[in-house]
């Protein structure tokens, strides 16, 4: 078997390591500016019924 060159496994980390960083980026960049909804919607949360009367 032939040995793997060493740039081939260099250009393979490196290109491992690009996209790992992209990601933490891409990451970090949503959650500091995502998409909250918008503003004057009420949470889900506040739509829901305190109680709910049980169907009979």
């Amino acid at each position: 078997m032939d040995k793997t060159p060493k740039t081939a496994i260099r250009g393979m980390t490196l290109y491992v390591l690009a996209l790992l960083v992209l990601g933490i980026l891409a990451g970090a960049v949503y959650t500091i500016y995502g998409h909250p909804g918008a503003p004057s919607e009420r949470p889900a949360a506040e739509t829901i019924p305190d109680k709910a009367v049980a169907p009979q």
